[in-house]
């Protein structure tokens, strides 16, 4: 008995046979003499032959993507000449609905896509919240979620959008890193943007091979694979401070995970693959965090460590930044992170 797997693409292969013969009966209809024409059938344009293998074509190479659980091939957003993204680590999204931090940050940065880190909520909470529904009605954000399902109220990344993105992504398809709700990846006509909650290397380092030998090697995979279909813009808590300029005092931390050697020479390898950090881009000499530590009071003593990212490919063709910072310190407290935004045109 065949697969799904094996017979498809013989099921594509039978109806490109007939597509061709279609084609062979819409020439042979051309010829047709004249004072026929009329009870003759009009061909159909070998556009619309095209676009139908083509779709078939596709359908046959997604099997070996991750699955698509949302699409909407009319995405407007690239209508849209400048976009502006909010990147912001909640620390957990169930404390963030019943302040007003929600409200003050769509009023005033007004983005047009949100993505969130952290947001330690499960899909059952989320329906039974009716947080789809809230979010559209109140800020016209439409939601993806990926929540973990190793373990509740822990990790999750979520994109809200204003236009529906032509697909959504949830994961690498990479068992082993997928279940704790770490990556989602939206495409849009012009780009793709991944929500990225990179692993910690925990206490003692205990994660730290983990997350630079394996987290970090079929990441960067992935985005190389996006990138090698149209640009990529890559934005979350990436769990590294990249030098000496992204953390406070940082003599004396090489220990402490987000600051070790081996994260530091792993996240410039990652960019040395062709990928600009948009903030040091722009900022070369800037000193800004975006984690401070509730503990010991970080924000008050300006003590913070930069982690959380905008990247964006080097060759990009589409996007063109003007703008990668964090927004003010004190404005939004309910998380031990500030959100971050990124501006940018996208090119005619």
């Amino acid at each position: 008995t065949l697969s799904v797997h094996d017979a498809l693409p013989i099921f594509d292969s039978y109806f490109l046979i007939k597509m061709e013969k279609s084609e062979k009966k819409e020439k042979k209809e051309e010829r047709i003499p004249k004072k026929h024409e009329k009870n003759a059938k009009k061909p159909k344009e070998e556009k619309n032959e095209t676009e139908k293998k083509e779709k078939i074509r596709s359908r046959t190479n997604s099997l070996e993507k991750p699955e698509k659980a949302e699409n909407n091939k009319n995405s407007d957003l690239p209508a849209k000449k400048e976009i502006k993204i909010i990147h912001w680590n909640v620390n957990g999204l169930r404390p963030l609905l019943s302040k007003e931090e929600l409200d003050q940050l769509v009023k005033n940065e007004n983005p047009d896509i949100v993505c969130f880190n952290e947001i330690k909520i499960d899909q059952e909470t989320i329906k039974s919240l009716d947080l789809n529904k809230k979010f559209n009605d109140k800020y016209k954000f439409n939601c993806y979620w990926n929540c973990s399902t190793e373990k509740k109220g822990y990790a999750g990344t979520a994109i809200l959008s204003k236009e529906k993105p032509e697909s959504i992504t949830y994961g690498m398809n990479i068992k082993k890193h997928d279940s704790e709700g770490r990556v989602i990846t939206a495409e849009y006509k012009k780009f793709y943007l991944v929500s990225c909650y990179t692993p910690n290397a925990g206490e003692k380092l205990k994660r730290i091979d983990y997350r630079t030998k394996e987290w970090d090697s079929d990441f960067f995979e992935y985005i190389n694979s996006l990138k090698s279909k149209k640009d990529v813009i890559v934005t979350g808590d990436l769990n590294v401070a990249r030098n000496d300029m992204d953390i406070f005092e940082p003599k004396g931390k090489d220990k402490l995970p987000g600051f070790t050697k081996q994260e530091k020479e792993s996240f410039q390898k990652f960019l040395d693959m062709g990928y600009i950090d948009t903030f040091r881009d722009l900022h070369p000499e800037e000193k800004k965090y975006s984690f401070f530590s509730k503990r010991t009071k970080g924000k008050e003593s300006n003590k913070g460590w930069r982690l959380d990212y905008f990247v964006v490919n080097k060759d990009a063709k589409n996007i063109e930044v003007k703008e990668s910072d964090m927004t003010e310190k004190d404005k939004y407290n309910a998380s031990d992170h500030i959100p971050i935004f990124l501006t940018f045109n996208l090119k005619e």
